[in-house]
């Protein structure tokens, strides 16, 4: 699959320091692997690259919406409830409906819990874009913070 990119997208990768390469490769990644979730006209794909998690948002045709990263570490799913919340993405690797749960998440040493979309089948876990550009990236200033 070929990304495309409009000049917008562009803009908005450079503004969050990410590389348009990097996009491609989590997307090429996520194509031949079949590790991304989809919700019928929409695809997540992620890659951790280095110390960072890039993720790519994109529609069937390789149209690049969005992409955002944290540099969390994410862990093992916790078994939050009986019936967690549904989503509209599926794992395309498992083909099973992907929920809310909670995951382990790691950065600098420290690990909490924090919400995230996940396979409770195959236990890939997704951040979605809000999550990771406002909560993460706020967390990440503090644990930075707390360490210098």
């Amino acid at each position: 699959m070929d990304a495309k990119f409009s000049d917008s997208v562009k803009e908005l990768i450079g503004e969050r320091g990410l590389k348009i390469d990097d996009i491609i490769d989590v997307i090429n990644t996520a194509e031949a692997s079949g590790k991304k979730i989809n919700n019928g006209s929409q695809n997540l794909a992620k890659k951790r690259i280095g110390e960072v998690t890039i993720y790519a948002v994109y529609d069937n045709d390789g149209n690049v919406e969005s992409a955002y990263s944290h540099r969390m570490v994410l862990g093992d799913l916790q078994k939050t409830t009986d019936e967690p919340d549904p989503t509209d993405w599926v794992c395309v690797s498992c083909n099973e409906k992907a929920v809310i749960g909670t995951v382990l998440m790691t950065y600098m040493g420290i690990t909490r819990s924090g919400p995230a979309v996940v396979c409770e089948k195959c236990g890939d876990a997704w951040v979605e874009e809000y999550l990771a550009t406002k909560t993460i990236a706020a967390a990440e200033g503090l644990f930075e913070k707390k360490k210098a």
